[in-house]
């Protein structure tokens, strides 16, 4: 398997990355249903790092097209947003008018419920049927960071094939160890990683700084592309848990895999990356802070101390909140509540999986 990394000026580029891989016609045949997933997990435009360049995802569904392929785009953005709010913000509101490809709301699609056998954390997830019916799916996610994972690349996007509150049960039964178990039933024929701008920062995926990497990745191993992605962005694939996982668990390989084009080196950036170390893996899964304040509660009342924010936890910037409510949709376990005009997060309630900060529309939230 290899894996192509080439320096890119625009969408169109793409073209060339998949060419060095042998072609479109390697990956879909005439008359195949195939269905390509973006990320478009929030309403900010492709400049903002946050989403799929909307012009890249167009060539790929052109080159899909010309090999006689049946052509459809598929997402379902962050819970609670709305699709129809989403998607214009993103610039895929007149997707279809514009490069005539159908884009699928996969939140509004027929819901099914899959068995993923020898999943460790999931074992039972809800799919949107377009994503099952589908021949072939292209994976289009784009280079960011991520609060919670590190990365969000081909094998996070993914998620986004769950539709509406459903995703959550990932978060709630362990992210990373879910996100390797949803990509052993579901999964990418074509991986093409949007690196033309990227997302870095510890508020990624929807509210870190925009970077300029000017790269196209492509490949037909999801774990090879994102062990390849991980090494652009300054970071050791090695170090990131689901990618990790997904290694061990044999979707493909961290090393050792052929790399065609310019390479790498050539266009390495080092991302701001969120800090993870492997204390605050222990921290998401929420059963330390449910420890630490059983513990610790009683002793701030014997030294008369107010509770704070401590590591690990959710803090809210109240300057940049604007009551929107978002938040309190987002808690899979209804730790936040509104007092007022601004959200407060229960700690004894709170398992730490951070999807409030994810869902967060003006970065207010994020990890203490």
């Amino acid at each position: 398997m290899s894996v192509t990394v080439i320096r890119a000026e625009g969408p169109r580029d793409v073209r060339r990355a998949v060419d060095l891989l042998g072609g479109m016609g390697r990956f879909v045949s005439p008359g195949e249903k195939v269905l390509v997933k973006p990320n478009i997990c929030a309403g900010k435009p492709s400049e903002s790092g946050a989403v799929t360049d909307p012009e890249l995802v167009a060539e790929v569904c052109r080159m899909a097209a010309e090999e006689g392929a049946e052509v459809v785009v598929g997402e379902s953005p962050i819970h609670p947003f709305r699709s129809s709010r989403v998607f214009p913000r993103a610039g895929y509101g007149d997707f279809q008018e514009r490069y005539g490809f159908p884009l699928l709301d996969l939140d509004a699609a027929e819901k099914v419920e899959i068995r993923i056998p020898g999943g460790v954390a999931v074992r039972e997830e809800v799919v949107a049927r377009p994503v099952l019916e589908c021949d072939a799916l292209i994976n289009v996610p784009v280079m960011k960071t991520h609060l919670q994972t590190v990365v969000s690349l081909g094998l996070k996007n993914l998620k986004g094939v769950v539709p509406t509150r459903d995703k959550l049960i990932i978060h709630l039964r362990g992210l990373d160890q879910g996100i390797v178990d949803l990509n052993t039933v579901i999964r990418s024929r074509l991986v093409v990683v949007d690196g033309l701008v990227g997302m870095e920062g510890a508020l990624g995926p929807t509210n870190g700084r925009p970077v300029r990497v000017g790269a196209i990745v492509a490949g037909d191993n999801v774990v090879e592309v994102d062990a390849a992605c991980a090494r652009i962005m300054g970071a050791d694939p090695r170090e990131i848990t689901h990618l990790r996982l997904a290694a061990e668990r044999g979707l493909g390989r961290l090393d050792g895999f052929e790399v065609l084009g310019d390479g790498i080196d050539a266009v390495r950036r080092d991302f701001e990356l969120p800090a993870h170390p492997d204390l605050n893996r222990f921290m998401i899964t929420g059963v330390f802070l449910r420890i630490y304040h059983a513990l610790r509660r009683p002793l701030d009342r014997l030294a008369g101390r107010a509770p704070s924010f401590r590591f690990g936890e959710v803090r809210l910037d109240s300057g940049k909140c604007d009551g929107c409510r978002i938040c309190v949709k987002a808690c899979p376990v209804e730790a936040v509540s509104m007092r007022g005009e601004l959200p407060a997060i229960d700690a004894g309630a709170c398992i730490a999986c951070f999807c409030c900060a994810e869902a967060c529309p003006r970065g207010a939230l994020s990890r203490a």
